[in-house]
């Protein structure tokens, strides 16, 4: 067994944190952009299972449409404060597309659909099992 698991990360859930500032943000963009997708990088750290969002970030070069939105990873600058994206859906489901499982990026995926409120907000994991979540 060379890649086993540390006993402590088995059965361990990730907690995310937004902040009021950031969901209000996140609503804000998603709108600006309906009937088209909108992305954004997630900023923030990592504390043992706790994921704090600090920041967001618009992606240079950000492309979007009515059923996706996505950006050429290299066009980023380096920058270890990363933490993942969060995209919106025009549609009324906020669970993962195999196509953003396939397109995960960083330590969690957020995602947002239509009518855009804090509570259509979900997290994912790049398995595309839900993460708790929590506004402050």
């Amino acid at each position: 067994m060379f890649f086993r698991r540390k006993k402590e990360e088995i059965g361990v859930r990730r907690r995310i944190v937004l902040t009021k500032q950031i969901t209000d943000s996140i609503i804000t963009y998603a709108k600006s952009f309906h009937p088209n997708e909108g992305i954004l990088i997630l900023q923030g750290k990592k504390d043992k299972n706790l994921i704090k969002v600090t920041g967001l970030v618009i992606p240079p070069f950000s492309t979007h449409g009515p059923y996706y939105s996505g950006f050429p990873m290299y066009e980023l600058p380096f920058d270890l404060s990363y933490i993942g994206t969060i995209h919106s859906h025009p549609g009324g489901s906020n669970k993962p597309s195999l196509e953003d499982l396939n397109h995960f990026f960083g330590l969690v995926s957020l995602i947002i659909c239509h009518p855009y409120e804090a509570q259509n907000i979900a997290a994912f994991d790049r398995n595309g099992n839900n993460m708790e979540l929590e506004t402050e």
